[in-house]
């Protein structure tokens, strides 16, 4: 009876949680077979430069380069067209590797196909064999063997309202391993049906300059007021999408683009850059969580409205840069989008 009773909620589980995947899959699959990615006019040729204090030039979805002073790392990797042959971007990825002089870190927040994509780690192993790689427990299972230095994150604490990991010490650099809510696995039916875990994000510090990459996470009204109490974070790299309705709450495991907003604010971060929209379609066009976010900021009726200037907004293959060696959250900070 047991045996017959996980069958019947394995079941259920894929086909009432899963439709959302299969949903996402019918809308992309047509695509993916007759359409082809926009371009991205005059792409950034040299991303990495000498005299930077931080720059974040936007790839995509969830892919953002970063560097600091001299340390470049990329979050989440998405360099190709397509995932898994099934889905296909909206617009291309806003760099190229070729053009990647460096490469010192990179972050992976979960084993979902759009952000651990192993196609685009194998481009970075080609280019960067050894680089260090930082994943959630729980990911190792779905990684192939890489010639990369693949570091595990630890993240078991978070069940029980331990929001901070680890740290990791990488090359100079202090990762800190924090709370998301979402699921790891792969496949959907891992995902769904047996809750995989294995997502993290994360807050990065190197020298003055701190940052947070929020990987996919769903919206929790503690954990994040604590991150950004043990963290003074210049840069919030927090996901819009997707959403059905983005300008009221979201799924549990994602968050709105009000959702976004208020994760920042508890977060205290000086800017926050919004990424995870355009390059995929999910229930809506691939751009309507921005669409959603611009008009909350533009409502003089909201309470988000008095932070319109802290959520930078970049076109896919855009970068702003801060030179000056001065605090990020003085109002007239030296930044600049090319």
């Amino acid at each position: 009876m047991k045996k017959y009773c996980l069958i019947l909620f394995v079941l259920f589980s894929f086909l009432f949680n899963g439709c959302f995947v299969l949903r996402v899959t019918i809308n992309n699959l047509g695509e993916s077979i007759k359409s082809t990615p926009k371009k991205i006019e005059n792409k950034i040729t040299k991303p990495v430069s000498d005299s930077v204090k931080l720059s974040a030039l936007w790839v995509g979805h969830s892919t953002v380069l970063l560097q600091i002073y001299d340390k470049v790392i990329m979050t989440d990797p998405f360099l190709n067209n397509r995932i898994d042959g099934i889905f296909i971007r909206k617009k291309e990825p806003g760099m190229d590797i070729e053009n990647l002089s460096k490469l010192n870190l990179v972050l992976i927040s979960h084993s979902h196909m759009d952000h651990l994509n192993f196609v685009s780690l194998g481009m970075i192993e080609d280019k960067f064999p050894g680089c260090n790689l930082i994943f959630p427990e729980g990911d190792e299972k779905y990684l192939p063997d890489f010639n990369l230095n693949l570091i595990r994150a630890t993240t078991n604490y978070y069940k029980n309202k331990q929001y901070l990991g680890d740290v990791i010490d990488v090359d100079g650099m202090k990762v800190t391993p924090v709370y998301a809510l979402h699921q790891g696995g792969r496949y959907g039916i891992d995902t769904y049906s047996w809750l995989e875990r294995g997502a993290t994000g994360y807050v990065l510090q190197y020298r003055d300059v701190c940052i947070y990459f929020a990987g996919d996470t769903g919206y929790d009204d503690e954990a994040f007021k604590v991150i950004g109490d043990n963290f003074k974070i210049d840069l919030a790299l927090v996901p819009i999408g997707p959403c059905r309705t983005c300008q009221s709450r979201g799924m549990w495991f994602h968050t709105s683009s009000m959702e976004a907003l208020q994760l920042f604010e508890d977060l205290k971060a000086s800017y926050m850059l919004p990424i995870h929209y355009g390059a995929i379609q999910y229930f809506h066009s691939a751009d309507y969580p921005l669409e959603a976010l611009n008009k909350i900021l533009q409502n003089p009726e909201s309470k988000y409205s008095k932070i319109s200037d802290k959520v930078k907004i970049l076109k896919e293959g855009e970068q702003m840069i801060w030179k000056n060696k001065g605090d990020l959250r003085i109002e007239d900070s030296e930044m600049i989008i090319r």
